[in-house]
């Protein structure tokens, strides 16, 4: 007899401060948020996982989420009408997602962090009346997951949001608490970046991109971010998203703007400069854990792509 299911654990159940469904009380699971005005919310969902984690998931929650994912990489998937649909949400990247009533899977592993702003679908409208068309038909649809790239000005504005919320949740008074103004220009601006965002991969995509294939190549860039130490050859990276090599190099430069080791090699020198900001964080540590057995290799390829020594920027 197959084995019951676990439950689904509903947004409003989690805004309401619920531990998540079937979760083990010491996942490290936390969610802030700030309620900027009726019908516009941020929310910070973070965690530091001993192993991965998957939550039945039950959208109750009438919004659009517009997210931004700050640390790690997250799976979703939900039933589109025409099966099961998968989603992932690779660091850096930000989404646009409106899936009213629908239940469906969360996947999250190690440390993770996402930012979001949720606004209701009526008072979107009014700001944005004239959306772009195929965005329109998504949310239209109720069962939306738009993809807007990696953008490092979203990226920007919400690791600003999230430090703002963490700092409200302190409760210091200190200077460094945001005026609700403040907050609701960011958000604002988060929802702009990701609506441009993902205007511009519609430009960049084909006709004969189909959306099976965005997909696959979205999965794609997953598996390639998954291991910042080791990237997969591209052959094996291919027949695991069921692309061809030339299609899976074509798709890369369509949706990325960037080859697919010319993304790995950008993304793994942005976790090398996140990793040594911290202070109690050595170089050659960091040269390690991203794959470098060559401590002058890490330095030669740290200063090509931000034209300083990571031994300098440790000193400042």
């Amino acid at each position: 007899m197959p084995s019951p299911q676990p439950p689904s654990t509903s947004i409003s159940a989690l805004l309401a401060g619920q531990p998540v469904g079937h979760a083990a009380p010491d996942t490290g699971c936390r969610l802030l948020r700030i309620a900027l005005q009726d019908g516009v919310d941020v929310l910070v969902w973070k965690g530091e996982l001993r192993q991965a984690m998957t939550v039945n998931v039950h959208d109750d929650w009438d919004r659009i989420h517009f997210s931004c994912a700050l640390q790690g990489s997250s799976s979703y998937s939900f039933n589109g009408g025409g099966g099961e649909l998968e989603h992932a949400l690779a660091e850096g990247g930000g989404c646009i997602n409106y899936n009213p009533g629908c239940r469906g899977r969360a996947s999250h592993a190690a440390t993770f962090e996402s930012v979001t702003v949720s606004v209701r679908p009526d008072l979107f409208a009014s700001w944005v009346p004239e959306l772009e068309r195929s965005l329109k038909q998504e949310l239209g649809s109720g069962r939306c997951y738009a993809p807007c790239g990696h953008n490092a000005e979203m990226r920007a504005t919400a690791q600003g949001l999230s430090r703002a919320l963490h700092v409200m949740e302190l409760g210091t008074d200190d200077g460094a608490r945001r005026s609700p103004l403040w907050l609701m220009g960011q958000s604002l601006t988060l929802v702009g970046l990701a609506l441009e965002g993902h205007a511009a991969m519609q430009r960049q995509c084909p006709a004969d991109l189909s959306l099976v294939d965005r997909q696959r190549l979205l999965r794609a860039r997953d598996r390639l971010l998954g291991d910042l130490s080791q990237a997969p050859t591209i052959a094996a990276l291919a027949r695991e998203a069921g692309l061809s090599v030339l299609k899976l190099k074509r798709g890369f430069r369509l949706l990325f703007n960037n080859s697919v080791y010319g993304l790995f090699q950008q993304e793994r020198m942005h976790e090398a400069r996140r990793r040594l900001s911290a202070r109690d964080t050595q170089v050659m540590t960091v040269a390690s854990d991203l794959g470098y057995t060559n401590a002058s290799h890490f330095a030669a390829a740290f200063q090509k792509q931000f034209g300083v020594n990571p031994s300098t920027l440790k000193r400042r």
